[in-house]
């Protein structure tokens, strides 16, 4: 059982390796090409690389955000149940000191 979640956690190890690696090669050549004035050619190669990179940004972008959200709620509820302190609620006139005379 370790070895598959040592094996799971290689794997989503690389995978997420791999979508930084994407994005940042797609926003370097973008940056790159910003300068690059087509003169109308249908076949631009640096065009064409371009809008390759932009969908990129754009479908991992979103999943990112998506991400980045749940693990931002999954931290925000871990802290707030780390610092809650267990109190019983239950309380009886021993507790309150109260005294039974009529």
């Amino acid at each position: 059982m370790k070895g598959k979640t040592l094996r799971n956690r290689i794997i989503s190890l690389v995978a997420l390796l791999a979508t930084v690696f994407v994005v940042l090669i797609s926003n370097m050549l973008i940056s790159e090409n910003v300068n690059h004035h087509c003169h109308g050619e249908a076949n631009c190669p640096i065009c064409s690389l371009i809008v390759q990179c932009e969908k990129n940004i754009n479908t991992v972008g979103s999943g990112l955000i998506m991400v980045a959200v749940a693990a931002m709620v999954y931290f925000v509820a871990a802290v707030t149940v780390s610092n809650y302190k267990y109190q019983s609620v239950q309380t009886t006139l021993v507790s309150q000191k109260v005294r039974l005379d009529s």
